[in-house]
């Protein structure tokens, strides 16, 4: 009888276990983590979001123009140095990397002639005054919107279907002007450097007695590929004279061209 009690009571307290809920629980599944978002947007430089408003700015102001390459007929004398060590040497010059984020035409002709405004960006310092890095500073370059009659007036090459009163640009055909949201590399100088007292007035009634100019802007400055790094001459002259000296007998200044070229973008 005691015996038969005792299985009685066992079954009793496993029912009363099973109803508190000390029975075995099912393990839960556990949440999947969630998936990582993907990478934030690279931050856009301000300089850059200037530059895209102030071509948009151009665009409308200037539309469709044409364009008419002059030939100066200056005699020219390069200042290309042998290798980027001589050019380091160079007095009061600096070598920058720059991203051109507006072009306005300079408020005082210099003579006849329009004088164009570059503000650039200086991205890096490559020879000279490190300070410079990150500023923004502005580089006056010759050519420039002007009157088509205004221009051409009285020449022999006078092309009359171009109406007179027609806005052109007109610049030197071995420097043409960067535009807006291009990279540059460039030795440049202070041009208030400059002795001529006819500059110096120019430069003070345009109120430019602080910007730059290029130390050779015939032979000395380059259109950088922001991606690949390599760099091309801005002068198209001086491209094909690059092709046409490396085929005959005078190639040292086309050598130290590719010379200086080279040795520039290890430094970008």
């Amino acid at each position: 009888m005691k015996r038969k009690i005792g299985w009685v009571l066992a079954a009793a307290l496993l029912v009363l276990l099973t109803a508190g809920g000390c029975a075995p629980k099912t393990p839960t599944a556990k949440k999947p983590a969630p998936a990582k978002t993907e990478q934030k947007a690279k931050t856009v430089p301000t300089y850059r979001v200037v530059a895209e408003t102030n071509q948009d700015k151009f665009k409308r102001v200037h539309g469709q123009y044409r364009t008419i390459n002059y030939d100066p007929q200056d005699d020219l004398v390069s200042l290309l140095p042998e290798s980027l060590a001589k050019l380091k040497k160079y007095p009061q010059t600096t070598t920058v990397r720059a991203y051109v984020t507006d072009w306005q035409q300079a408020s005082v002709q210099m003579g006849s002639k329009p004088m164009t405004v570059l503000t650039v960006q200086v991205q890096k310092v490559l020879t000279g005054k490190k300070q410079l890095a990150k500023q923004e500073i502005r580089l006056i370059l010759p050519g420039g919107f002007q009157p088509y009659g205004q221009y051409d007036k009285g020449s022999i090459y006078h092309d009359n279907t171009i109406p007179d009163d027609e806005l052109v640009l007109t610049q030197n055909n071995q420097i043409p002007i960067p535009t807006i949201g291009s990279t540059i590399v460039l030795p440049m100088r202070k041009a208030a450097q400059y002795p001529a007292k006819e500059y110096l007035a120019w430069l003070k009634a345009a109120k430019l007695t602080t910007a730059y100019v290029p130390a050779d802007a015939h032979s000395m400055i380059w259109r950088c590929n922001p991606q690949t790094k390599k760099l091309t001459t801005n002068n198209p002259l001086r491209e094909k004279e690059l092709t046409k000296w490396a085929g005959q007998g005078n190639q040292t200044w086309a050598t130290q061209y590719k010379r200086l070229t080279a040795e520039l973008e290890k430094q970008l």
